[in-house]
């Protein structure tokens, strides 16, 4: 059995696997992003989308998420701060400052400054909406060749793709991407020598016929896998699905998918959203809802009964203004009450509608930056994405921020943008930390709880000043100024630190040596004067005595 065979096969045997959990993420798309409606089993997603559009009649969850995601998306990666700084290996924090740090930050500020140049923005909320409604999204990187150098990220429809791991960890390494291409689009992608003769006659026929190409992503068994090593520790293949046949055999450096999941399901690589939590009262909100609005019709053009009198015949009366009504009585027609209580439904949705704002965290995470706070609303408002957004954040950062850090640094380094590194940091592994305001929200305790120590001994201090010996200032220094996210190029390294007091304690040390002298001088003037004074006084003595 050749090698597409293989892949083919285990593309239906991964299909099987995903299929359990479709319609569930396929309900959360409904009432919580219906424009991202994946085609999970198949069929058109345009007039799925469009029927699912028309079967809501409640928006608070639509609306909700996309609040999640403006959140998600400003606390996590905002394009206005660098969120993000690299570190060598087993290095926890910078408490010096050395050529090969100031050549990282440069490296963070070039890395930061083309994601955002490039469509990052743009394509990474539609990843994230995809993880916070089905729990799962898939994020492609790489270099755009057309445009001749520079990022380009992909947000892959997670209805084409099915995900694997071959890691003990879970961690997704394995991605087959089915999706439609023109015979047109695969002649040009591919060229005539690698597609199959069937595509070659159907583009002669209708260059706009479609046919299912399958992108499979998976590590290779090879050693010396990294980021300088010149093997491609991950295969790529491009199959033409129909045929069975290969097309394309290339590969990666590092895994070219960030795949972040917000809950991973039990036994399984996929994952659920936030939406799951919701789903109920997004469901119930909808259905009450739709009987309010048909209740709403009822009391409006109201329900009525008539009697068949002869001359008026219920089957033909049409009501409306302008309209005359003829009947033999003008009992033969009545309004009934419709019996509608719009309280009890009104605070019933109420609560729904509060209940999935706050299951989707839209009432406590407006997005940063579109309001003025105070000091207290501050110290609150990180305390409350501590509490509700740290565990999806540190997921977040291992499955969405490291890959995608990882392959745009290998990307740039490759290309030669980023020169060579400094010798000190020759043979090293790198490691990213992370300054977005989310992640500084979590190390803000440890700066606030040393400015409150430092203030409180500062006071105490005034009693008794030997009290200050208990802080290390330039510790105390460096933590206030990691945790708040200070560059790294105003900060002095240590041997900079120590030749800068060096040189003024020895500038000291001179100054008072010369008021030393000074002052000897001046004693030995002063001495010299009164000794001469001396003389003359007893030289005047002696002369009034002769």
């Amino acid at each position: 059995m050749n090698l597409t065979v293989q892949m083919c096969q285990r593309h239906g045997q991964m299909k099987l696997q995903r299929s359990m959990h479709e319609a569930h993420w396929r309900e959360c798309y409904k009432f919580g992003a219906p424009e991202r409606q994946q085609s999970f089993s198949g069929g058109d997603v345009e007039s799925t989308r469009e029927t699912e559009r028309a079967d809501l009649f409640d928006s608070t969850a639509a609306e909700s998420v996309q609040l999640l995601v403006a959140s998600i998306m400003s606390g996590v990666t905002p394009s206005n701060a660098l969120w993000f700084k690299a570190v060598p290996d087993g290095v926890d924090d910078i408490t010096e400052v050395t050529e090969g740090e100031r050549w990282l930050e440069e490296v963070c500020q070039f890395m930061w400054r083309n994601i955002h140049a490039a469509n990052f923005d743009s394509e990474a909320p539609e990843t994230v909406t995809d993880v916070t409604v089905a729990g799962w999204g898939v994020l492609f990187v790489d270099i755009d060749r057309e445009a001749g150098g520079g990022y380009v990220f992909e947000s892959w429809a997670i209805g084409d793709c099915f995900l694997g791991s071959s890691r003990a960890d879970g961690m997704v390494n394995i991605i087959y991407r089915e999706h439609m291409m023109t015979c047109e689009a695969m002649i040009n992608e591919y060229g005539e020598k690698n597609c199959h003769h069937s595509i070659l006659e159907a583009a002669k026929r209708n260059p706009e016929e479609r046919f299912r190409v399958l992108h499979v992503i998976k590590p290779r068994k090879v050693k010396g896998a990294g980021q300088l090593s010149k093997d491609m520790p991950f295969a790529s293949y491009h199959i033409d699905l129909n045929n069975k046949h290969m097309m394309k055999e290339s590969g990666f450096h590092e895994f070219p998918c960030a795949c972040p999941r917000m809950r991973r399901i039990p036994n399984s690589v996929y994952g659920k959203g936030q939406m799951a939590v919701a789903l109920p009262d997004a469901r119930s909100a909808n259905h009450l809802m739709r009987k309010t609005l048909e209740s709403a019709d009822l009391a409006v053009a109201g329900m009525w009964i008539t009697v068949d009198d002869g001359v008026l015949n219920p089957h033909t009366v049409r009501i409306g203004p302008k309209k005359i009504i003829v009947a033999n009585s003008v009992d033969s027609m009545k309004r009934l009450d419709d019996g509608s209580n719009f309280q009890v439904s009104e605070l019933i949705l109420d609560r729904l509608q509060g209940g999935i704002r706050k299951k989707l965290m839209a009432d406590q995470l407006p997005p940063i930056g579109t309001q003025q706070m105070t000091a207290t609303e501050i110290n609150t408002r990180v305390a409350i994405i501590r509490q509700m957004l740290g565990p999806l954040y540190g997921r977040f950062q291992s499955e969405y921020l490291l890959p995608l850090l990882d392959r745009c640094f290998g990307l740039a380094l490759r290309s030669g943008v980023l020169g060579n590194p400094p010798q000190e940091l020759q043979g090293r592994n790198l490691s990213f930390k992370f300054m977005s305001p989310m992640a500084r929200s979590q190390q803000m305790e440890e700066v606030v709880a040393t400015e409150q120590y430092i203030a409180s001994i500062a006071n105490a201090a005034q009693i008794d000043n030997t009290i200050l010996d208990n802080i290390n200032f330039d510790a105390a220094a460096q933590i206030m100024a990691t945790g708040r996210g200070v560059p790294a190029a105003i900060l002095r390294s240590t041997e900079e630190i120590q030749d800068l007091r060096k040189a003024r304690q020895e500038a000291q040390e001179k100054q008072a040596e010369m008021q030393q002298q000074q002052a000897m001088q001046q004693m030995a003037g002063q001495a010299m004067a009164k000794g001469i004074e001396g003389q003359m006084a007893q030289q005047m003595g002696t002369e009034v005595m002769q």
